[in-house]
C-alpha cells in the first residue's frame, strides 16, 4: 500500500455532525457516543481526540480509552473494528455484561494511571493518540514485569529519550476489584480473559509482527527512522498530526494497523 499525502489529508477530513448539541440520556454508552464527544464540554480540549469518523483508511481498528476518575466516561475502554458499513465494537467482556439491563456498548472497565507516593515514575496514563509498539520487544506472550499479563506496549518516549514503560496488559485477579478506578503506575490494565481477546486479534494462531492480519503502512508519529531495534525513538508528537520529511513525503513505519487514543472527560 502506497501512503501519500493526499491519502492521508482524505481521509482526516472532518466530518459534521448531525446532532449540533451533546446530551446522555443514559449512562450507557456507544459508539455514537464517541462520535458525538467532541459536542461535549467535558471534553478536555487540551488532549487529542479524533471520533470513528475520522479515523484514516490505514486503520483496522482504534483502541479509546477514557482515563478520566469520574464521570460516566470514567476508566473504559472501546474497542472498534473498521467494517463495510462503519465501525462496530469489535470485543467485549461477557462475562462482565451478563445480567446487566442493556447490550454492551463499550468493551469492559480498565485501570489507568494515578500517582502513589514516593514514586516518581508513576502517574495518570499520558493521555493522545498513538500507535502500538511494533517492536518484537515490546509485547510479551504471558507474564513480564510482575502484575503484567501480555502486555503491548504504546509507541511513546519520553522527551529524554528514554522508552515509556506505558502499556495495556490484563492484571492480578487480585486487582480486578479496582478495575473503572484509576490505579495503574500508568499503564491501562484489564481482566485477563480481556487482554487474551485483545492478544487474539492482534496475534492470531501466534501470529506476530508482519505475519498478524493486522499489519501494513501506517503513519508514525516520530521523525526518527523506525526500525526493529529498541534504541529510543525521538521527536514525538501525541497530538495525531501528519509528520513529513522535508521533500513532503508522509512518515511512514510497518506496524499493526490500530490506532490508541487515551483522552479525558472529566474537566467540567
Amino acid at each position: 500500500m502506497s501512503l501519500n499525502r493526499r491519502f492521508f489529508l482524505a481521509g482526516s477530513a472532518a466530518t459534521a455532525l448531525a446532532t449540533p448539541t451533546f446530551a446522555v440520556t443514559s449512562p450507557h454508552l456507544d459508539i455514537d457516543y464517541l462520535e458525538r464527544l467532541p459536542e461535549n464540554p467535558a471534553l478536555n480540549r487540551d488532549h487529542a481526540f479524533i471520533p470513528p469518523s475520522q479515523v484514516h483508511p490505514a486503520y483496522s481498528h482504534v483502541i479509546y480509552v477514557d482515563a478520566s476518575t469520574r464521570g460516566i466516561g470514567q476508566q473504559k475502554m472501546w474497542v472498534l473494528e473498521r467494517g463495510a458499513a462503519g465501525w462496530d465494537l469489535a470485543m467485549s467482556d461477557q462475562g462482565y455484561w451478563d445480567g446487566k439491563p442493556n447490550e454492551a456498548s463499550y468493551s469492559w472497565p480498565v485501570s489507568t494511571g494515578r500517582h502513589y507516593q514516593g514514586d516518581n515514575r508513576s502517574g495518570p496514563t499520558i493521555p493522545g493518540i498513538f500507535n502500538l509498539d511494533e517492536r518484537t520487544a515490546r509485547y510479551r506472550t504471558g507474564w513480564g514485569s510482575p502484575g503484567m499479563y501480555k502486555a503491548v506496549y504504546i509507541d511513546l518516549h519520553y522527551s529524554s529519550g528514554r522508552a515509556s514503560g506505558i502499556a495495556m496488559h490484563g492484571t492480578t485477579q487480585s486487582k480486578y476489584h479496582r478495575l473503572g478506578a484509576a490505579d495503574s503506575h500508568g499503564c491501562v490494565r484489564m481482566r485477563q480473559a480481556n487482554m487474551d481477546q485483545l492478544w487474539g486479534i492482534l496475534h492470531p494462531n501466534g501470529a506476530r509482527g508482519e505475519a498478524s492480519p493486522l499489519w501494513g503502512e501506517v503513519p508514525r508519529y516520530f521523525t526518527s527512522a523506525a526500525s526493529d531495534r529498541f534504541a529510543a525513538r525521538w521527536n514525538y508528537v501525541r497530538d495525531g498530526q501528519l509528520l513529513y520529511d522535508d521533500a513532503g513525503n508522509l512518515r511512514t513505519k510497518m506496524g499493526y494497523t490500530v490506532l490508541f487514543n487515551v483522552f479525558r472527560t472529566d474537566v467540567a
